[in-house]
This record gives C-alpha cells, structure tokens and sequence, in this order.
C-alpha cells in the first residue's frame, strides 16, 4: 500500500509545481531579439517595420601602393574651409576640402594640402582630386574620396596617395 501512495504523491507534487510554473509571454515575431524567417535584420525589415540604417564611418587609404591604416582622423571647418586630417605613427595627411562642401568632384589646389612621412615634410601637392559624395548637414556627417600626389622640393620621392575614401566621418 505504500507504494501506491508514494506512485501517487510524487506525480501529484509533480502536478503542483508544474502547474505554479509561470510561463513567459511569448513575444510577437518581430520583438522577440532573433531573426525570424521574413525579416531582413532583426527585428525590423521584410515583415517587420523598416530597419534602422546605421552609419559607421569609415576611412580608407593608400599610400604608394600600401593600405595604411590610420589611427586619428578628423573633419573640420575653419577659417571659411574644410579639411581632413588622417594620421598614424609614421604618416600624417591633410587634405584641402574647399570652401563649400557640395557634393561634387573637384581638383585638389595645392594650399592646405600636404603630407608627411617619418617627420620628412612633402608640402608640394599635385595630381590631386577630390569629391564629396554626401554631406548631411543636419547629422553632421561627410563623405567623399581623394588623391594626390605629394613631393619635396629639392628630392626625388613622391607620396603617392591613392583609393582615399572616407564615409560617414563627423565634424
């Protein structure tokens, strides 16, 4: 008889601690933090609302053929122009963006450009180009493509600057 009571008690607390289980509100498709069949990101997108675009900035370079990373960048507006600063340990860049900062192509003027390579200074800028591809003033946030070409008076080399390309950078 014991072991009637006992087959019987232990499922019957069973029973209990189940049925005192909370359960979890099972979250609607596009508010459950995965991403379900029909959604482009999580959450949002396909059959969800839209995703929300994310800016990440981004800066590329090269330098005489070589992909230089680049530690410090900046862009700024003084004294009625635009400039971008890009650095690292060895390489330093600035870059003249004009005075207005529309979207469009533009040749890169020699003044306020220039570049320097293992303290060696090459003030004079040539083949230079540049282009804004957007500028959303509202965000503060520009972005654009360049090259040039940079030498010494007096030497030979030339810092070739190339594929130069920076998006979403703030000021």
């Amino acid at each position: 008889m014991t072991k009637h009571v006992v087959f019987l008690v232990i499922p019957a607390i069973l029973l209990i601690f189940s049925a005192c289980k909370e359960e979890k509100p099972v979250k609607a498709p596009c508010q459950n933090g995965f991403l379900d069949a029909g959604e482009t990101g999580i959450d949002c997108g396909g059959n969800c609302p839209p995703c929300i675009p994310v800016d990440i900035p981004l800066l590329y370079v090269e330098c005489n053929g070589d992909q230089v990373n680049i530690s410090a960048k900046s862009l700024t507006y003084s004294n009625g122009s635009w400039s971008l600063q890009i650095s690292n340990d060895t390489l330093s860049i600035q870059i003249a963006l004009g005075n207005s900062g529309t979207i469009g192509t533009f040749p890169l003027t020699g003044g306020g450009s220039y570049a320097a390579k293992n303290a060696q200074y090459y003030m004079n800028c040539s083949n230079g180009v540049y282009a804004i591809s957007a500028h959303n003033t509202t965000s503060h946030k520009m972005s654009g493509f360049f090259q040039a070409d940079f030498s010494r008076t007096g030497f030979s080399d030339t810092l070739h600057v190339s594929n130069g390309q920076f998006e979403f950078l703030s000021y």
